[in-house]
């Protein structure tokens, strides 16, 4: 469940339950028109309605685009890393590192927020329901904002950058736990692998 992120992004040991490895996707086909790469051109203004059919789509593409080319997600306090299925480290794929030393494992792709609401948008759509996410678009700086209400639990409301129709930065709005995190597909790097390995390792060896 998305809710994790209503808290700590680093809260996720012991919260996920299943090997990232063995949740691969679909090889991903480019979805057109998801693009908001700012040009000299204002794009149009949206409803509603057209903001979420076309946040829905940068959502799948993004979480698409993390899992073929792996994905690392940094912010001032943490680092994730999760590497595609092919450069899993002992059948383990994902893992963050909380800045200076405490690393975990990510089990779950909705954990990563590459991925977490395309995965809201899948699991509603098999489920015949409309996806619990308001999202709204503001043209004067092609961003995205989403909106949830997770009723007991609290709300939540970050703000996208899109660049060639993929997530490229987001910040949460909570006055409470502010964060902004940038996103890079592929390219990964022996200091991003390293924060798997180092997770992983200690995982077995407390195992």
């Amino acid at each position: 469940m998305k809710i994790i992120r209503i808290v700590s992004t680093l809260a996720l040991t012991g919260m996920l339950v299943a090997s990232l490895a063995a949740c691969s996707a679909p090889t991903p086909n480019p979805s057109p028109s998801a693009s908001s790469t700012p040009s000299a051109t204002k794009p149009a203004p949206m409803t509603p309605a057209e903001a979420k059919a076309a946040f829905s789509v940068i959502a799948k593409d993004s979480c698409f685009e993390a899992q073929k080319l792996g994905v690392v997600e940094s912010s001032e306090d943490f680092i994730v890393v999760a590497l595609n299925k092919d450069e899993a480290y002992k059948d383990y794929s994902a893992a963050y590192l909380e800045y200076p030393s405490t690393f975990g494992l990510i089990w779950e792709l909705d954990a990563i927020t590459a991925c977490a609401d395309y995965y809201t948008f899948s699991m509603s759509e098999e489920a015949g329901q409309e996806a619990p996410i308001d999202v709204t678009f503001d043209e004067n700086d092609s961003t995205f904002t989403t909106f949830e209400d997770f009723g007991e639990f609290g709300t939540s409301e970050y703000k996208f950058t899109i660049v060639d129709g993929k997530f490229a930065t987001v910040e949460n709005l909570d006055p409470k736990n502010e964060r902004f995190i940038t996103i890079r597909y592929g390219s990964i790097t022996a200091d991003d692998r390293a924060v798997v390995e180092t997770a992983v390792e200690e995982y077995l060896a407390k195992d």
